[in-house]
C-alpha cells in the first residue's frame, strides 16, 4: 500500500461509546474519509485502527488521537473502557513513525480560538475581550480548560473540573443531591453535570413524585422536556441542570478571569441548546459572579461546530 502524503494524517476521537476516525489535511485542517464506529464492536484500539486503515487508499505516516481519559507520557487510559495504549505501541503495531496522543479536552480547547463566528452561538454577554477563554466539554464526562493567549498563539491549561464538589444552593437541591449520591462522602461535579448526571437527576425527581424511573438516556430526557407536549418532570430536570451548569460556568469564568468568554461544547451542550438560551440560565450565570458582577462582562457561547476533537487532533500534529 502506498503512503498518504506528508500533509495528511489519520485523526481520531476515542470516546466512551464511539470511535471517530478521519483523514485530515493538516495544512488546511479539513477532514475526509470520516467514519463513526461503536466501541462495543472492538476489543482494542489496534483492532479499530486496523479496520479503518483497510478502508483507506494509502498508509498513513501520522496518527493523532484525542482520548476521553487520561494521557501522560504518551500513554493513554480511557475513562469508560478497559483500554490502555501508548504511542510507541501504535508506532510498532502499524509501522507509523509519528503518533500523537492527547486528552479530548486539549484537542477541543486548542481548536476553539481558530473557529469562525458561524460555528458559535452567543447565549449571553457582551463582545469578548482578548483575555483567557474558558472551555467546557459536556458529555459523558465533564472537562474544562483555560485557553490563554501567548506570543505564538494560545496555550491550553486544563484542570480536573469534574473532581470539584457540587454545592447545593437550597433545601430542594440538597435533597436532590442526596438522592443522586453514589455511596458516602462529597458529590463531585462529574456525577452531576454529565449525561449520566442528568439521568440520575431525572430519576431522582420521578422517584420523589412516586413514579418509577424509566431508564431514559440524557438525550431522551432532553427531547421529552422540549417536545410539543413536554414531560413536566423532564422539564424540571433540565431547569435544575441548566441552573447548575450556569453556576459552574460562572465560577469557572471567575476562577480563570475568562474575559475572552466561556465556550460550552460537546454533544450534551448542543442537545440542551433550547434550555441554555433561557433567561433562567442567563440569570444564574450572571449571579454566579457575586456582588461585583464580574460574570456580567463575560460572554457565554455554545460551540456548534462538529467533529471538534478531530479538528483539534489535526491542529496538534500540523
Amino acid at each position: 500500500m502506498q503512503m498518504l502524503s506528508d500533509r495528511h494524517a489519520v485523526v481520531g476521537e476515542i470516546g466512551a461509546g464511539h470511535l471517530r476516525f478521519a483523514v485530515a489535511d493538516i495544512d488546511e485542517l479539513v477532514i475526509d474519509h470520516y467514519v463513526n464506529f461503536k466501541t462495543s464492536d472492538f476489543d482494542s484500539i489496534e483492532l479499530a485502527l486496523d479496520a479503518y486503515f483497510k478502508s483507506l487508499p494509502g498508509q498513513p505516516g501520522k496518527i493523532s488521537l484525542a482520548v476521553a481519559g487520561d494521557v501522560a507520557d504518551n500513554q493513554a487510559r480511557t475513562s469508560h473502557l478497559s483500554w490502555t495504549f501508548s504511542a510507541k505501541e501504535l508506532q510498532n503495531a502499524f509501522a507509523i513513525p509519528i503518533v500523537r496522543l492527547m486528552r479530548d479536552i486539549d484537542a477541543v480547547s486548542s481548536c476553539v480560538p481558530t473557529l469562525p463566528l458561524h460555528e458559535f452561538e452567543k447565549l449571553t454577554g457582551p463582545s469578548p475581550q482578548s483575555g483567557p477563554k474558558g472551555v467546557v466539554l459536556l458529555d459523558r464526562d465533564l472537562e474544562a480548560a483555560m485557553v490563554a493567549p501567548n506570543q505564538q498563539g494560545w496555550t491550553v491549561l486544563r484542570g480536573r473540573a469534574g473532581e470539584m464538589s457540587f454545592g447545593a444552593d437550597s433545601d430542594e437541591e440538597l435533597l436532590l443531591a442526596q438522592a443522586m449520591r453514589h455511596g458516602t462522602g462529597r458529590i463531585a461535579l462529574k456525577r452531576v453535570l454529565t449525561s449520566t448526571g442528568l439521568t440520575a437527576l431525572y430519576d431522582a425527581l420521578r422517584l420523589r413524585s412516586g413514579l418509577d424511573a424509566p431508564s431514559w438516556s440524557a438525550f431522551d430526557i432532553a427531547r421529552a422536556a422540549l417536545s410539543a407536549e413536554p414531560d413536566p418532570i423532564a422539564h424540571d430536570a433540565l431547569r435544575h441542570f441548566a441552573n447548575w451548569l450556569a453556576r459552574f460556568a460562572g465560577d469557572l469564568a471567575a476562577a480563570y478571569g475568562a474575559e475572552g468568554g466561556i465556550y460550552l461544547s460537546g454533544s450534551l451542550a448542543i442537545e440542551l441548546r433550547e434550555i441554555l438560551r433561557s433567561e433562567a440560565f442567563v440569570e444564574s450565570f450572571s449571579a454566579a459572579g457575586g456582588p461585583d458582577g464580574f460574570t456580567r462582562n463575560v460572554p457565554v457561547y455554545l460551540v456548534t461546530a462538529t467533529n471538534l476533537a478531530l479538528r483539534g487532533a489535526a491542529l496538534a500534529i500540523s
